[in-house]
Parts: structure tokens; sequence; C-alpha cells
């Protein structure tokens, strides 16, 4: 059997990532659609559902999947033209609702990936599973001119967001549970500091050491 699942496809910070996982061997393999098909021309292309495809062309051919091997597959769009393929090809699918360990595997290859692009571990258990944009954004300003080529610029969620630029004020830290959102490393209490405000889905602020912000 081979299972077929996807994880990152709902967080603006990164691209998707496309797992296969046979259960019988333990044998998996993945590919990540890279975030440029996720710029406003391409989106509204949905290339990326063809990234897909061509990532199960791959596995396909890696993990040697034959055309009678049972091949469940999540229910979600992501899968539109990867099911087409299949029915053209002969393949052997069913779509069903993906759980267990593949989709451990699938989700923590995905943090890991957003960990490569800079993202800090624990900011991932800030926002919890699926990222949640409103927190991501927090990250995302705090560097905006390097982060900003990391996400997913064809939502429709970042239009409404794209004109906005944060107010910048100092101030001084009164107590010491905050970390910088660009270097990552803890602000000591008493510090002073360069908060970023501004309006996303409710008042946001970032607060940034006074020394680390390029605005």
């Amino acid at each position: 059997m081979i299972q077929i699942d996807d994880a990152g496809s709902g967080s603006f910070i990164g691209g998707t990532c496309i797992g296969f996982y046979r259960p019988e061997t333990n044998e998996y393999y993945f590919d990540i659609i890279p975030v440029e098909l996720y710029n406003k021309e391409n989106f509204e292309k949905k290339l990326y559902l063809d990234e897909v495809v061509k990532i199960a062309k791959s596995a396909f051919k890696n993990l040697n999947v034959s055309k009678t091997e049972c091949i469940e597959v999540c229910r979600g769009y992501m899968f539109n033209k990867l099911k087409a393929w299949f029915n053209e090809n002969g393949y052997n699918y069913y779509c069903t609702h993906i759980t267990g360990r593949v989709q451990d595997i699938i989700e923590r290859n995905f943090e890991l990936y957003a960990v490569h692009l800079g993202l800090p571990e624990q900011y991932i258990k800030y926002t919890r599973y699926p990222f949640h944009f409103h927190k991501l954004l927090k990250w995302v300003y705090a560097d905006f001119e390097n982060r900003i080529k990391l996400c997913k610029i064809g939502w429709k969620s970042w239009s409404k967001m794209e004109a906005v630029r944060p107010e910048v004020v100092e101030d001084i830290i009164d107590h010491s549970a905050f970390y910088c959102l660009k270097c990552g490393k803890h602000i000591k209490k008493g510090s002073p500091v360069k908060v970023l405000q501004y309006y996303s889905n409710c008042d946001t602020k970032v607060y940034l050491h006074q020394n680390c912000n390029n605005y």
C-alpha cells in the first residue's frame, strides 16, 4: 500500500511538503513544492497542482509503485490533478482521510523544513499546527525584506495585508517573557526595545532588540 498526504499547504511560510509512505516496509519519499509556485501569477494558475504530479512521478519511480498496488490519497484539493493522472494511467487508488504514522512523518518533515527556512522551532509550537497566519505575520514583519520571500504571497489573506507597514516606536520591556522575533534571542527585562505596531485581525505588537531593527 502507498499512502499520500501533504503538510504545509495551510502555512503562510514556505511551500508544501508532499509525502508518500509504504507502511509494510516503512519506505518513505517526500519533496517540497517550491514557495515560488505560490506567488501571485503562479498561484492563480494553480501550478502547484502540476508540481504534485511531478513529485508523484519521481516518488513512484523511487518506490517502484505498480499499478496493482493499493494507493490511499488524501481527499484534499492538493491532489486534484494527481487523481486525474491516476485515472489516465490506470492506478488503483481511493480517497480517504489520512491519519497515523504517515501524517506524523509528513508534518514533522514540514516543520523541519520551516526551521531550515529560519522559523524558530519554539515559534512553531506557539503558532500551533497548521501554522497560524496572523502569528506567522509577526515573524515575517520582524525582518520583512528577507522573510516575505519565504511566503505564499498569492494568498487572498496576504492581499489584504500587503500594503500594511508597521509603525515603529521605542519602549522599555517591563517583564521577561519576550523574545526578539528577528534574532530569536531573549529580551532582558528593562531592556530598550523597538516595537512594531500594526493591525491584522487584532492590534498586534512585535518586540525586537533595539539594535536588531532595520526599519
